[in-house]
């Protein structure tokens, strides 16, 4: 028969080991509160510090967890389970590190869904931001802003969505204007950051007004609109031609001949800044130059079907991270480049490719002359999503296309 000393003893034993083990659910709920508020800090020296106090306090609440009696038995009378669901919801509660480094601003951009600079009012435009493998939680981190450039309005909305490994991110502008899109993880800005959109009205082409026409001459293919309202010609005599926006020819870039800033036979346009680039059709090459200027820059490709080589060059565009899209025609693809002419990739595609546009959500057009279809790939060029004709299925002899900021689709 137990008597009432042992009774006591066991008793006491008891209540010291319960009182350890609340000592110790109100350690990691400490920990866990800390790990919460340091979250917003931005300071990496404090964070550093504060993270290496935390880790050691819950490493310390492990061991001691692991000392722990969860049963407490004698002879099978007296059988205590002590009620651990408490202290394994605060560990599990107190969340993971992600490293200092793997929050580093810089290492995240906008994947898709700036190759057109462009929004329209009361539209609602999405970004993609792109996270690493495993890093996925550095969503909760990024916080946006949208307002006009002249920084006196904040308008529009910004919603961040993480959804798996990206961060969706839409706005919504509310009138006509520049607008400044920041994107920022623990208050600073990612690669990029902030962009800047131009925001007009919807547009009807239903009605075409204030329609112009500009003697270029020989046959022209390619087509660019400057900034500053100028248009850029192509033309098969061996020139670009530049004219104001009333049509008056201001001047000429390149003339017929082999060398740098000459030309064989000149065919698509591309502005990106106040670059120009130029296919040349007979000399299988992309020059580049100063748009305001026409001084010659550079160069990149030469005849062949290697990576980097050509045959009859074609359309171009870009995809706003600073690719270069070349419609390489008799090669059956389309190739991507740096703005400096350094090869990346090769699209391939199912006939000659004559001309690329991209998308809002950075997806890939291509028009495929012999087939007389668009094919369409995916922002990395690694799939294959679509193939769509006009809806009676008649293209003929498909050339250029072109894709508005709405996302209506132009095709030649």
């Amino acid at each position: 028969m137990e008597t009432e000393e042992i009774a006591s003893a066991k008793r006491n034993s008891v209540k010291k080991q319960l009182d350890r083990f609340h000592k110790l659910v109100k350690q990691v709920s400490h920990g866990r509160h800390l790990a919460s508020s340091v979250s917003e800090r931005t300071d990496p020296g404090e964070v550093l510090s504060v993270k290496k106090l935390i880790t050691n306090q819950l490493e310390e609440c492990i061991e001691e967890y692991k000392k722990l009696p969860l049963e407490i038995e004698d002879k099978g009378a007296i059988l205590t389970l002590v009620d651990t669901s408490t202290l394994n919801k605060e560990i599990n509660e107190f969340g993971s590190f992600l490293e200092f480094d793997q929050l580093e601003p810089l290492l995240y951009s906008i994947d898709s869904g700036l190759a057109i600079p462009l929004a329209t009012v009361k539209k609602e435009r999405k970004f993609k931001v792109a996270l690493s493998a495993g890093i996925d939680k550095a969503a909760s981190y990024l916080k946006g802003s949208f307002i006009k450039s002249d920084r006196r309005k904040k308008e529009g909305r910004v919603v961040i969505v993480n959804d798996n490994k990206t961060a969706i991110v839409s706005c919504t502008p509310q009138s006509i204007g520049g607008y400044e899109l920041s994107v920022t993880i623990r208050g600073h800005h990612i690669k990029g950051s902030p962009y800047q959109l131009s925001v007009k009205a919807s547009r009807d082409y239903t009605t075409l007004t204030n329609q112009r026409s500009f003697n270029v001459g020989s046959s022209t293919y390619g087509v660019a609109v400057h900034t500053n309202g100028e248009v850029f010609a192509s033309s098969w005599d061996g020139f670009v031609q530049v004219f104001s926006e009333d049509g008056t020819a201001v001047r000429r870039i390149g003339s017929k001949g082999k060398g740098n800033g000459k030309f064989g036979r000149p065919w698509g346009l591309l502005l990106v800044g106040d670059r120009l680039y130029v296919s040349d059709y007979n000399l299988n090459r992309v020059q580049y130059f100063s748009a305001t200027t026409g001084q010659y820059i550079g160069q990149f490709g030469s005849k062949g079907n290697g990576n980097g080589q050509f045959s009859k060059p074609e359309g171009m565009s870009t995809d706003g991270k600073g690719n270069i899209l070349v419609a390489d025609y008799s090669n059956k693809r389309v190739q991507v480049f740096k703005e400096d002419g350094t090869f990346v990739q090769v699209i391939q595609c199912d006939g000659t490719a004559s001309d690329v546009a991209v998308d809002n959500e950075g997806k890939i057009h291509v028009t495929i002359c012999g087939q007389n279809h668009v094919q369409v790939f995916s922002p990395d060029g690694k799939t294959h999503l679509d193939t769509y004709n006009n809806p009676a299925g008649n293209f003929n002899d498909l050339n250029g296309i072109a894709i508005d900021d709405e996302g209506y689709i132009f095709v030649s």
